[in-house]
Parts: C-alpha cells; sequence; structure tokens
C-alpha cells in the first residue's frame, strides 16, 4: 500500500482538489473464540486502512468526497479515485466553509500494561469464572482485543499520531428448562484492557437468561399505573446524547434544536460535559473527525444549556469565533442520586429489542425482551410488553442512581449514573 507521502503528493498534483485529509490506521490485533468454554481458535491479524476525502471548491460551494485506498492501489488507481472524488464533490452544493488550521499537532503513544495476548486470556479467565456453578451456559464467546496508531493529515498542515485500545466481548448466554431453549445475546466494547468487571457481568447475563426463561406477562401481575420504570445501557445512553445533540451548531443551524443557551432542560440539576479524551470511553479521541485539537467543554450546568459545540462546517455556519470540534464522549455528572427508589416498587428494563427515539417529538420506547418487577425481595421476570414515554417531559423529574458505568455502545462513549429512573412511562 502506498505511503501517506505518497498519497498526498498525488492529492496535491490534482489541480481540481481544492483541500484534503487524509486518516491512516494501522491495527494489531488478536482474536479468541469459544465454544462451549472451550477455546476453538486463536487469531494474530495486522492491518492497515486509509481513508481520503477530498474537497472541490466552486463558485461560493464547497463539495466533498471520500473513499478508501486499498493495499492492492497503485498510483494509477488512486489518481484514477482522487479524480471520481473531484467529479462526485463537484455534484455536493454546501455553502464554503474552511478546514481548521494547524494549532499544534498532536503525537502521542500509549503504554499498554499487558500484551495484547494477555488482554485477551485476561477476558477469558474473568468469563469462565463467571460460569463457575452455574445453570446456565455461555454456548458461544468471542474476544477482541486492538490496538491502533492513527495518524492524520491535512491540506491545512494538520499532521497528528495517536494511539488508541480497544476490547470487544460477544458471548450467548443460554438455558434450557421445561418451558423451551432461551438465549440472550451480550455484547461490550471497552476503550481499555483493564478493569472490565466481566466476571460479575457475565454472572449477571447468566442469571438474566434464567430470567428469560422464566418471564411472566404483564397480565400475570398487578402493577400500579405510575410504577417507576429504570432504564440503562444503550437506552440511557441514546437519550441523553439526544439533549446533546439538541445543543450542537448542526442542529442549531438546521433549526431542529428544542433547546438554546440559557434555557431550562431539567430542573432537577444535572451537568453534561463533553470531552475528546477520556480513560475508558471506547470513541476516545483527542482530535475530531478535522484534526480540531478537543478540550472539555461544559454543555448543561445544573440542568440549564450553558454552551454550543460542534464540527467546522457548521460552526463556521453560526458564526462562531471559538470551534469547539465534533466530541466523541458525553459524561453526565453532579445530577442527586435517589438509590431508596431502586428499594422500592419499580420495573427495571434489562434488555430492549430495539430502542427508538424520534428527536422531533421526544417520543421513545421499544419493545422489552426482559424486564425484573423489583420490589424488596420479590423478584419478577417479565418479557413481552413494550414501554413508551416522551424524554421532553420525563426529564424534568427523572431521578438517577449513585452508581456509576459506561456504555460504549452509540454515537457517544456515555459516562454516568447507572440507572436513570422514569415516572411516567406507558406499559402495554
Amino acid at each position: 500500500m502506498m505511503t501517506v507521502k505518497e498519497i498526498t503528493e498525488l492529492l496535491q498534483e490534482n489541480p481540481e482538489v481544492s483541500a484534503y485529509e487524509v486518516r491512516e490506521i494501522q491495527n494489531e490485533g488478536k482474536q479468541l473464540f469459544y465454544v462451549m468454554g472451550k477455546l476453538e481458535t486463536g487469531r494474530s491479524v495486522e492491518d492497515r486502512e486509509v481513508s481520503v476525502t477530498v474537497y472541490h471548491d466552486f463558485e461560493e460551494y464547497r463539495g466533498s468526497s471520500s473513499f478508501r485506498i486499498l493495499i492492492s492501489d497503485t498510483s494509477e488507481t488512486v489518481k484514477s479515485k482522487i479524480a471520481e472524488g473531484v467529479k462526485k464533490a463537484k455534484q455536493v452544493k454546501n455553502p464554503f466553509y474552511p478546514l481548521p488550521k494547524k494549532s499544534i499537532n498532536v503525537k502521542k503513544e500509549k503504554e499498554l500494561p499487558f500484551s495484547l495476548a494477555e488482554a485477551c486470556r485476561n477476558a477469558a479467565d474473568e468469563i469462565a469464572q463467571s460460569e463457575a456453578g452455574e445453570a446456565a451456559t455461555l454456548n458461544a464467546t468471542e474476544i477482541f482485543a486492538d490496538r491502533n496508531q492513527v495518524r492524520f493529515v491535512s491540506s491545512e498542515g494538520m499532521d497528528h499520531s495517536y494511539e488508541e485500545v480497544k476490547l470487544f466481548v460477544e458471548s450467548i448466554p443460554s438455558f434450557s428448562n421445561s418451558n423451551g431453549d432461551f438465549e440472550l445475546y451480550y455484547s461490550d466494547r471497552f476503550g481499555s484492557l483493564t478493569d472490565l468487571h466481566l466476571k460479575e457481568t457475565l454472572k449477571e447475563q447468566l442469571e438474566n437468561v434464567q430470567y428469560r426463561a422464566n418471564a411472566k406477562t404483564l397480565q400475570d401481575i398487578p402493577l400500579r399505573k405510575d410504577i417507576p420504570v429504570v432504564i440503562s445501557g444503550d437506552m440511557l445512553n441514546m437519550l441523553m446524547g439526544n439533549f446533546a445533540e439538541e445543543l450542537s451548531y448542526g442542529s442549531q443551524y438546521l433549526k431542529m434544536n428544542h433547546y438554546s443557551i440559557g434555557d431550562t432542560i431539567s430542573p432537577i440539576p444535572f451537568d453534561l460535559v463533553m470531552h475528546g479524551e477520556y480513560e475508558g470511553a471506547l470513541y476516545s479521541s483527542p482530535i475530531d473527525a478535522h484534526g480540531i485539537v478537543l478540550h472539555s467543554t461544559k454543555i448543561v450546568d445544573q440542568g440549564k444549556a450553558v454552551a454550543l459545540w460542534g464540527d467546522m462546517k457548521y460552526g463556521y455556519y453560526m458564526k462562531e469565533e471559538n470551534i469547539t470540534g465534533s466530541y466523541p464522549v458525553l459524561v453526565m455528572e453532579n445530577c442527586p442520586s435517589e438509590d431508596e427508589l431502586l428499594k422500592g416498587e419499580h420495573i427495571e428494563i434489562l434488555n430492549f429489542s430495539a430502542p427508538q427515539l424520534d428527536e422531533s417529538s421526544g417520543y421513545f420506547g421499544g419493545e422489552v425482551r426482559l424486564a425484573l418487577y423489583k420490589n424488596g425481595d420479590t423478584v419478577i421476570p417479565l418479557s413481552g410488553f413494550s414501554i413508551s414515554g416522551n424524554i421532553y417531559e420525563e426529564i424534568r423529574d427523572a431521578a438517577y442512581s449513585s452508581e456509576t458505568a459506561f456504555v460504549n455502545d452509540g454515537r457517544f462513549s456515555f459516562f454516568g449514573p447507572k440507572y436513570m429512573i422514569l415516572r411516567h412511562m406507558t406499559l402495554h
């Protein structure tokens, strides 16, 4: 595959390329595949991926197009891809916006506590311990550990390089009884190789699949109409991420926002802070997609919108003087905890089929594959129903747990309360 220097030289040779960005990722990975607790396959992988974005300026517009460069590409095929990229960019009529200029180039290396192979074995050991003495089993488990060397170069003088690590675990907890055979799907992504707590997490998943096998329906137990509903994971990430998106330059420019600076989102105080680098976050990065060096920005302070954020394109359209860049990490903090609510009567949603949110109306919900009715020591598994509500109403008196957690699937890596307690949800 061609070097970054050779690629940029070809970009500079084309007079119709007004600007460009090149991102190179060199990957080293280790992979383990288990079936019924037995190691079936282990792999080592090395890969290199290069993506290019070309910009073409015409009239008052700036068009762009992106493509990948393959290991088999020669200088002639890259020239052809550049020409085709320019051709596509000519069809895109975005009002002109500049690319960020070089300020300081990031040069960072990451020291690993141990090798990728050791990280996979450590994860496998934790997972194996979770099965000890359990009736349920893990049918299949896959573990992927990756180290990426990232380089970003642009026509505006950017030349950043940094490293990132990622670990992905996927498993199928299974259980059989007189009611039949049952499975749940579990996956999690980490931006760290340590403190994964996989033993505890997988034990919970093995318990959950047994709950699933014995789940009742809403018709089987009497529920009060205003029973609190506890959500976590992907749904919580999606809902809080929506408030962050509301305050992005793009949402404000396109007038898709419900809130602007100065508006109160919730009388129950909480802070939302956007970060680039954040320890343990899967999407942690010192720069954004255009190479802007990221510094944290608080966008919600005590429930009130206080700042906007976003990428170069919409920041320029909004005439922002200090464009923040587009952040990958959302942190929720300083919200009052109401753990006592988790000891009383409530429903905890453990597994959604497909959580959904309509940003324009605020209505959200989804089909529940597994939930738990809890009231003190009473625990009854439930399945086969849906929940719905409006986040713009729910947020005004929502409650939160003191326990915190990462959620690394979604638009952002989210770190904040593990549980959000909603008081006005509809169950049907």
